[in-house]
């Protein structure tokens, strides 16, 4: 059974700052990205593997994403595209330790809140949710920073 040592939201999934600074950060044997749409995509899945090619890259749909955790004993690293997509497997009964929220892309309904973060209101609720919960969310781009609590940002949003 393996044991999710870190799970992030980042719209890019896969590139250098997991790479070359997460997976350092916070040592994992193995990567799950969790999304729908990229178990699809067999030329995108096979960039975010041969991007990490030292480490097991899963590609999974959200659903399944407890069954891939299950599949092998070691540690994770599992990053999520979106919020809500983070949500619905919360929702689903995955047991999440923390969420940290790394990148998520601007849009017409998204106020920055963090240099790579912009939340939408509905998003920061989501997240406040899930934070109400026991999960604790806090945004975090690269390692080098500290972590910043998710109430922190709550005027940025609204």
């Amino acid at each position: 059974m393996g044991v999710l040592k870190m799970v992030r939201i980042d719209y890019r999934m896969v590139h250098g700052q997991i790479v070359a600074k997460w997976i350092k950060f916070r040592p994992v044997d193995r990567l799950i990205l969790a999304d729908d749409a990229l178990v699809e995509d067999d030329f995108m899945g096979d960039i975010y593997r041969m991007a990490v090619p030292q480490k097991d890259v899963d590609i999974v749909r959200i659903s399944d994403i407890q069954k891939a955790i299950d599949a092998k004993n070691d540690k994770v690293l599992l990053i999520f595209k979106d919020v809500n997509a983070a949500y619905n497997a919360w929702k689903n009964g995955l047991v999440l330790p923390e969420l940290n929220v790394g990148a998520i892309e601007n849009a017409t309904n998204r106020k920055t809140v963090l240099q790579g973060v912009a939340l939408s209101q509905s998003e920061y609720k989501k997240l406040e949710e899930m934070q109400a919960s026991g999960v604790h969310v806090f945004l975090q781009p690269i390692p080098e920073n500290d972590a910043i609590e998710l109430k922190s940002i709550e005027k940025k949003v609204f």
